[in-house]
């Protein structure tokens, strides 16, 4: 959920990126929001330079840490015991921290 909000928020900026009329009538909606939830002075969604930074940069890379994250994740912890396990054999794969 947290990778997908991330990736709405990279189409979001993709949108800003398109330097058009319809870009600019976005960007300062999306100011004018940013200041009302108190955050406008972090993040000024009008400087075009910005915005690429944050679509080309740390947006993919946010989204990227979190798939790998959620990799590693799954491969250590497992997601559910096999379907054919008696239920000695989960509680013995969950007193040994995972499945192997």
């Amino acid at each position: 959920m947290i990778s997908f909000a991330v990736s709405i928020v990279a189409a979001f900026t993709g949108y800003l990126l398109q330097t058009n009329f319809d870009s600019q009538w976005i960007a300062f909606e999306a100011k004018d929001a940013l200041n009302a939830v108190g955050i406008g002075a972090w993040f000024n969604v009008a400087n075009l330079g910005q915005i690429f930074m944050w679509h080309i940069v740390l947006l993919p890379l946010a989204v990227g840490v979190i798939v790998a994250l959620h990799v590693i994740l799954i491969r250590a912890k497992g997601v559910v015991p096999p379907i054919d396990a008696a239920e000695t054999d989960a509680q013995l794969v969950d007193s040994r921290g995972g499945s192997q």
